[in-house]
């Protein structure tokens, strides 16, 4: 049978459409707690109908999804024409999987993901979320006609005009970075989601900080702006003194933050001061490693904010996946051995372990934000070296 029912989201609802088995309807439910409401639908026709319902979802705000057995009961041929409807109608399509064999059928039926039972609650919601924000950032490049939101709140005011400098400012002297950004904002917010279901991190990730998480995400290497062009460009292996000014990015980072901290103390709310402090953390932290051989202050284990140890992982993920003037892109297996083998040493092992889960998501938002690597010809390159000597 289809099912279909809604996510409850902050300030929207998303509508998830499912075809499932009762058994697998039955472990699915157990894996959406009261975030969700279920609507029974029986047909591939009347997806088509709920589609075209006029009820207030965007596209970007729906999933599909479909398991063996209704392939089974309904036929292939049925099932591949609901895929294609979905897609024509920008919804995402995912396949819950018992077996390898299965998995391979959702690939060949053009399934953007999957889901293996037994179903777990973590991956699920992670999956689920991750697939409605890279659906949702889809439609906003599509859609670029329409009228952008204006946000009300003063944190994210802060937080998006923030993003916003930093991206530009990175596009124009780093342009090794490219969607470095936003593949990291949403590798970081992949694990937050996934490791609130922890006993070690279910307290600090709440529902407000896996959103700063995700936001501050994007500020990890505002630094960079103060480091001269000579090294930032550099098409070869930094030498040692290179390299510790290179280094030397995430204190610069962390005292723009600092001073923007101290600008601003007097005229920011609780959210808003949380945002900075965690801006914080994430500049000056995320090459620390987790046996304290890290950079630039040594920490070792929890010493290391949270969000520096996810950052310590989207980062090296997408470094290895990414060009860079200095080297070729690797592929994904190799990034998640590189990931896998620093269990312990560089990287917090339930981050890691959580990755483990997640391998598969990191692939494909990897894949969806991949950018063209530009020429330098291609660029306006400003010298920020004065940048340096200015904060210090």
């Amino acid at each position: 049978m289809f099912v279909g029912f809604k996510v409850k989201g902050t300030g929207m609802s998303e509508l998830i459409y499912l075809c499932v088995s009762e058994e697998m309807l039955e472990s699915l439910s157990g894996c959406l707690c009261d975030d969700y409401s279920l609507t029974v639908i029986h047909t591939p026709a009347e997806l088509v109908d709920r589609l075209q319902e006029s009820d207030g979802a965007g596209s970007a705000e729906r999933l599909f999804l479909l398991d063996a057995q209704a392939l089974d009961h309904l036929g292939t041929d049925r099932c591949a024409g609901a895929i294609a409807v979905a897609h024509a109608n920008s919804v995402p399509t995912i396949m819950l999987c018992e077996s390898g064999e299965q998995k391979e059928r959702s690939v060949a039926l053009g399934c953007e993901d999957y889901l293996c039972r037994p179903l777990s609650l973590p991956i699920t919601q992670s999956k689920l979320g991750t697939h409605l924000r890279m659906n949702a950032l889809r439609q906003q490049v599509g859609d670029q006609h329409d009228a952008m939101e204006h946000i009300l709140s003063e944190l994210a005011v802060v937080q998006d005009a923030a993003i916003l400098c930093l991206a530009s400012i990175a596009r124009v002297r780093d342009h090794s970075t490219g969607n470095h950004i936003l593949r990291t904002q949403h590798y970081v917010k992949a694990l937050a989601e996934h490791l609130c279901h922890h006993p070690r991190f279910a307290e600090e990730l709440d529902r407000d900080t896996i959103e700063l998480l995700y936001k501050t995400a994007a500020l990890h290497d505002i630094g960079k702006v103060a480091i001269p062009d000579a090294i930032l460009q550099k098409p070869t292996k930094l030498t040692d003194d290179e390299f510790e000014l290179m280094k030397r990015h995430t204190i610069f980072g962390y005292q723009a933050m600092h001073t923007a901290e101290q600008l601003m103390e007097r005229n920011v709310g609780v959210q808003a001061a949380k945002f900075l402090r965690i801006g914080q953390q994430v500049t000056l932290s995320h090459h620390e490693r987790w046996d304290g051989t890290g950079y630039p202050q040594g920490l070792k284990g929890e010493a290391i904010p949270l969000v520096a140890r996810l950052m310590a992982v989207a980062d090296v993920y997408d470094a290895v996946c990414s060009r860079r003037p200095y080297k070729d892109a690797l592929s994904h297996e190799t990034a998640s051995r590189t990931i896998i083998e620093g269990r312990g040493t560089h990287f917090d092992p339930d981050v890691v372990d959580a990755f483990e889960d997640l391998k598969d998501t990191f692939e494909y938002v990897s894949a969806i934000l991949e950018d063209r690597f530009p020429s330098l010809s291609d660029l306006t390159l400003h010298s920020l070296e004065g940048l340096e000597q200015a904060i210090q």
